[in-house]
């Protein structure tokens, strides 16, 4: 037997929250050039899926739901900030120094894409579900943030933290169009994460060590 403790009506305006604040969270991540700060944002952003992971557990009542949402939290707001602060205490640099474009035309490009996500998917609000004004676009446009941002970092790190990004806007439109992932896909995508970002960082911690940079422009020394 299920105990539902939220109104559906209540959750889709909770989710249509988080998901603006998500937005927000990513945009500003993609404004910031100081790596811990870019890792602390991310770590905001695990927060916040959890928070929707949450919310769709007391909105269905899933007792997979409220592992799912604990799951959320270990891996996107714990472990993985952990793992990629551990890597920058022991890199060379600190800062996103040489970034391929300046603030200036990399925030007015970054509105026109939350715009074109907005246009794209702003149709697609179900009377039922979760898919309300906001939840489906901020989560397109979170996607197109984080790989907008991964083409505009030269730091492994960043790469790392933009990549992660991506990852959470593909978690969020999954959780607000399925009302929550199965547990064993959930299980699956945390493993997936903490060993894509394990092997990463790895490679970052490499790369600092070998050549005193993270600038991803030296993999191609690493080649045989």
């Amino acid at each position: 037997m299920t105990t539902i403790l939220l109104s559906a009506a209540a959750a889709r305006g909770l989710l249509d929250t988080i998901s603006v604040l998500l937005l927000a969270v990513v945009l500003c991540s993609l404004l910031v050039y100081q790596l811990d700060l870019a890792i602390a944002l991310l770590a905001v952003q695990g927060g916040l899926l959890t928070a929707a992971a949450g919310i769709v557990a007391l909105a269905t009542g899933s007792g997979h739901g409220y592992l799912a949402a604990a799951l959320t939290l270990a891996v996107k707001a714990i472990a993985v900030p952990v793992m990629l602060l551990w890597v920058l205490q022991r890199a060379p640099v600190r800062f996103e120094q040489q970034p391929v474009i300046s603030r200036k035309l990399a925030l007015p490009l970054a509105v026109g894409l939350i715009l074109f996500s907005y246009f794209a998917t702003g149709s697609l609000v179900a009377p039922e579900g979760y898919l309300t004004a906001n939840t489906l676009p901020a989560a397109v446009a979170v996607l197109l943030l984080g790989f907008f941002t991964m083409l505009l970092r030269r730091k492994a790190l960043s790469q790392i933290v933009a990549l992660i990004a991506m990852e959470n806007g593909l978690y969020l439109a999954a959780v607000i169009a399925t009302r929550g992932l199965p547990l064993a896909v959930e299980m699956g995508v945390a493993l997936d994460v903490l060993i894509a970002v394990a092997v990463m960082g790895w490679v970052s911690n490499y790369l600092g060590s070998t050549f005193q940079s993270l600038d991803v422009d030296r993999l191609r020394a690493l080649r045989g």
